[in-house]
């Protein structure tokens, strides 16, 4: 039962990729719209001509059949909206025009038929009395030729402009989601750089003399260096491994600033939850950059990361804050590079707060 909903579902969305399918759909729906112009044909001629009802019937289908496929290939055209519609409403005219001469023609042959019932021959009198162009003389007969042809264009017309407008959000959601992973992958290629290279700064400075920690330094750096070059080339990643990176990059900043820093790390409640890769690392530095470095005695850093209620991500930093300190001074590329990616890949499903008082810079990121 389901497939068969689907299958209904992709027919009416345009999103159906069976030819066989899509021919037989067309064909059914034609049959059935050939059954109802007839019975409205019926109407006009009455119950004992089927022939001239078969007549005017076929030559409405026939009309409304070539207006909706000649405009079907024109919503189909690579053109402006613009000249979309201009292309569409020159369709429905001449339509209109084709009608209006073949319905005189036709309906007059008919009327030939001395048979024919006498509320038909007023009628035809009424459509045609001033010639050929009488639906253009006469304001009545030009609106009863267009309600006709609207009511008969109004159910295809209707399902084909529908289709054509959920295919082109289709289309647009698609190639805005290429762009989001354009862009994506354009702010990735900037932080890995960047975190990177402010390590082996510090590497640098420190090996020169102290040479007794630096076999230390370096194992953490080629941890730090195998996850960013191969485990965050992936979407997500378990939050683990990011904290474990973050864990690296503090066993190296804790080495340089050993004798004036203390750090606290509580990393609880973790389970499978995942995050994007390399997402937490900026906000480390930023401690570091704008709080450690610039506080010449002891500082401090303090980091939590949780799962609370099973479902939202929490990560806490806090640092000292150095005298004269302000908030404008936390940021930079890798932030804001940071915030937009939280934007992109979770709008309205996190939050971002950065609070400050005398003494202190406080962070709190919370994804949900």
């Amino acid at each position: 039962m389901s497939n068969i909903v689907n299958q209904i579902t992709a027919i009416l969305l345009g999103t159906n990729k069976n030819k066989i399918v899509t021919i037989a759909t067309h064909l059914i729906f034609w049959v059935c719209i050939f059954q109802w112009f007839l019975f409205q044909a019926q109407w006009v001629t009455g119950d004992q001509h089927p022939e001239a009802a078969y007549l005017i019937g076929l030559h409405k289908y026939l009309i409304i059949l070539a207006c909706f496929y000649c405009t079907s290939y024109v919503l189909g055209l690579k053109k402006s909206n613009l000249k979309i519609g201009i292309y569409v409403l020159l369709i429905l005219v001449l339509t209109l025009f084709l009608y209006g001469t073949t319905v005189y023609l036709l309906y007059n042959y008919i009327n030939q038929d001395k048979s024919m019932p006498g509320y038909y021959r007023i009628f035809v009198k009424n459509i045609s009395h001033l010639g050929m162009w009488t639906f253009v003389k006469e304001n009545e007969v030009l609106y009863f030729h267009f309600e006709q042809l609207g009511l008969a264009l109004f159910p295809p017309l209707t399902v084909k402009i529908f289709r054509a407008a959920f295919q082109s959000k289709i289309e647009k959601l698609k190639l805005e989601k290429n762009n989001l992973e354009l862009e994506l992958n354009f702010l990735r290629s900037q932080i890995n750089p960047h975190f990177l290279f402010n390590t082996l700064n510090s590497v640098y400075s420190l090996i020169e003399d102290k040479d007794e920690v630096a076999a230390s330094i370096v194992f953490s750096l080629s941890n730090m260096m195998r996850y960013a070059l191969y485990d965050s080339n992936t979407s997500e990643v378990e939050v683990n491994k990011e904290l474990n990176f973050i864990k690296s990059y503090i066993d190296i900043q804790n080495i340089r600033h050993s004798k004036r820093l203390s750090i606290e790390m509580d990393f609880t409640n973790m389970h499978d939850f995942k995050i994007p890769p390399l997402l937490l690392i900026n906000f480390v530095e930023n401690a570091f950059k704008h709080g450690v470095d610039k506080i010449a005695k002891d500082s401090w850093i303090r980091i939590k990361a949780s799962i609370d209620n099973e479902s939202e991500f929490c990560f806490r930093i806090s640092n000292l804050k150095p005298k004269n300190g302000s908030a404008k001074s936390i940021g930079g590329i890798g932030f804001s590079n940071t915030k937009r990616r939280l934007n992109i890949l979770y709008p309205q499903r996190h939050l971002l707060e950065i609070t400050e008082d005398e003494l202190t810079y406080n962070l709190l990121l919370k994804i949900w």
